[in-house]
């Protein structure tokens, strides 16, 4: 895979004289890149890869597209560490000027030499990375693959990347926020933390992220330098938050990413259907067609509707859990499910391609479900009965 960019080992490194360069946690040196141009050339002075050092500015290079690099110099005295938690935060200018969130690999390494480089991950927008499972304890040299084809045709194609701090390495002169905490109110999720004190401070950036580990480039909210809490109210994004961040902007950049992750406690609902598939799992198959051919299991009676109860131990926390499954052919807005006899949900969004298994999660009004026995009905309804099935379903809720 390395050989594929058109590096060539011992490579001619642009480094400063050792003990003139200030010990900041970001990249200092391009060592080597490869910027493509896309179809409409990358053209709008986005081809700069010292844009790519540094703090955070909003200022980037564009990659160009899939076969675009560049390899940064994080300096001899602030590689890479492996610590406490995620040890690489990576940004790219995505939602954040205006275009899309694009993806890129991540490789590490403590020599130039090609074939030393090991994958961290993929990374998108703004991204904190763990390099414990690289086997790597240090590296000093960070590459960044564009694996973006979404922006092929516009003037700054590719990933956009605007900067990478080692989150161990030296402490940033933006300084973050600290004492950040998260706790559950009826509400929402309400984040808490100390005020940063001094200069220059414009205000607090707050992102959302659905795996703690890739947050919108964009902030997801705002709060003024005199705020130092802020509430959440959980139900807009189609996605349970497993993590927050708090940065603070300043007029000069924006500091690392400080995350709080939220504890979540997931319940399997145990569908009582006939096992079925390779895997032996219980699926439960609802219409009105018997003589299905592909991945169908026998045909529930009466075939219309089907009951699933279960007990909570107690009410779900906070304003809303989240309800996952697997569905199998569902394009059919008559399939619903009814939550101890409240109003029906749709089951037909996203809509699939026939004969095939997909994840659905729907986030849903807590108060939809109680202490004690609970049900969810699902049901296929019409004339003409919509064939589907559903297994692997469980309830998440917030563990604050």
């Amino acid at each position: 895979m390395m050989k594929q960019l058109g590096i060539t080992t011992g490579l001619a490194l642009c480094l400063g004289i050792s003990g003139q360069a200030e010990a900041t946690p970001y990249a200092k040196v391009v060592s080597a890149s490869q910027i493509l141009n896309g179809s409409a050339g990358n053209t709008n002075n986005y081809t700069d890869t010292t844009k790519a050092l540094g703090a955070p500015d909003g200022a980037f290079v564009s990659l160009g597209g899939p076969g675009g690099y560049v390899l940064l110099d994080m300096g001899s005295d602030t590689p890479i560490v492996n610590g406490s938690g995620p040890d690489i935060e990576l940004r790219e200018m995505g939602t954040a000027t205006g275009g899309v969130d694009e993806e890129y690999r991540v490789l590490i390494s403590n020599s130039t030499d090609l074939s030393s480089f090991v994958e961290v991950g993929i990374g998108s927008a703004v991204s904190l990375l763990d390099i414990a499972g690289t086997g790597v304890s240090s590296a000093r040299y960070v590459l960044l693959q564009d694996l973006s084809t979404k922006t092929n045709t516009a003037v700054s194609p590719g990933s956009d990347i605007d900067s990478v701090t080692s989150l161990h390495a030296a402490p940033s002169s933006l300084t973050p926020v600290t004492g950040l905490s998260a706790s559950s109110t009826p509400n929402g999720v309400r984040l808490a933390w100390t005020p940063v004190t001094g200069t220059g401070v414009a205000n607090y950036l707050v992102r959302w992220s659905p795996d703690g580990v890739r947050f919108d480039s964009n902030a997801n909210d705002t709060r003024e330098t005199f705020e130092t809490a802020y509430l959440h109210v959980l139900g807009q994004p189609t996605f349970f938050p497993r993590a927050y961040a708090v940065s603070v902007k300043y007029t000069s950049g924006e500091s690392p990413l400080q995350i709080v992750s939220i504890p979540h406690t997931t319940t399997e609902l145990a569908l009582s259907a006939p096992a079925h598939g390779p895997e032996n799992i219980p699926t439960l198959h609802l219409g009105d067609n018997s003589t299905l051919t592909g991945d169908w299991a026998p045909l529930a009676s009466p075939g219309s509707a089907h009951t699933l109860s279960f007990t909570l131990a107690e009410a779900p926390r906070g304003p809303v859990v989240q309800l996952n499954l697997e569905l199998y052919d569902v394009s059919n807005s008559y399939n619903r499910i009814i939550i101890n006899g409240h109003s029906p949900r749709t089951l037909s969004l996203p809509v699939q391609s026939t004969m095939t298994w997909k994840g659905m999660s729907l986030v849903l009004e807590s108060g939809l479900f109680k202490q004690g026995l609970n049900s969810i009905e699902f049901r296929s309804s019409g004339s003409n009965l919509d064939d589907f099935q559903i297994r692997k379903v469980s309830l998440t809720q917030l563990g604050l």
